[in-house]
């Protein structure tokens, strides 16, 4: 019995001292890559297209214009599927995450150990987070206002687009009756969640691709804010 318990004893410890590293190592890699800068050439278009980062301190969307000469985001979120909005809402905010994790937790208070393992080990679908704004949010430490060329949103556009996945005829596939208001929805998406790619990472890699000066990686939002704040100083 006594043999038994100290095995016991040592696997628990083992596992306790393996998951420490693991934080610890991750923690590292985060600030390590967080603090190398890409795109470093980039500079405001003078008369671009405005959009913006939004920070929860836990999740980052990205908000832009409902209409512009690159893309009219209403042929493809119809304001029928949005009840709480109408024809003067100007914006849409889009967020990337894991598809459970989004369903079964709209409140903190919420959050399971299942849920959240399940989504840091890349387990299950993901999902577009989509909410209708009714004017472009206030510029302030969270939100992070940009302009950018027509080339640079076309980019932004091209793949916020393609993380959609959509239906034969290039419809988005809405997952009904699963928006936390009467002005969000959810739709099916590309990509799967992990702790390597989180939604984080992917508003980073959207503005990557925009061009955009940021970070070369960003799980959580904080290094990738700080360098987005900069670009307004």
């Amino acid at each position: 019995m006594k043999h038994a318990f100290v095995k016991i004893a040592r696997w628990v410890a083992g596992l306790g001292a393996f998951l420490l590293g693991f934080v610890l190592l991750y923690s590292v890699l985060i600030v390590f890559f967080g603090l190398i800068p890409v795109n470093n050439s980039f500079a405001q278009a003078e008369k671009g297209i405005a959009v913006f980062v939004i920070d929860n301190g836990v999740h980052t969307d990205l908000v832009l214009p409902a209409k512009t000469n690159t893309i009219d985001w209403r042929r493809h979120l119809p304001l029928k599927d949005y009840p709480g909005a109408d024809s003067t809402f100007t914006h849409f905010a889009f967020g990337w995450g894991n598809r459970r994790f989004y369903m079964e937790t709209p409140e903190w208070g919420d959050l399971n150990l299942d849920v959240a393992l399940s989504a840091a080990l890349g387990i299950g679908k993901s999902a577009m987070h989509v909410y209708y704004l009714p004017k472009a949010p206030k510029p302030g430490k969270k939100e992070i206002k940009l302009h950018l060329s027509e080339e640079q949103y076309a980019k932004l556009v091209q793949y916020i687009f393609n993380t959609f996945q959509q239906d034969k005829n290039g419809r988005f596939l809405l997952i009904e009756s699963k928006g936390y208001t009467s002005t969000d929805n959810f739709y099916e998406a590309n990509g799967r969640f992990s702790l390597i790619k989180t939604c984080n990472g992917w508003t980073n890699t959207a503005l990557k691709k925009a061009d955009v000066e940021t970070v070369f990686w960003a799980p959580l939002p904080h290094l990738m804010m700080r360098k987005l704040r900069n670009l307004n100083e």
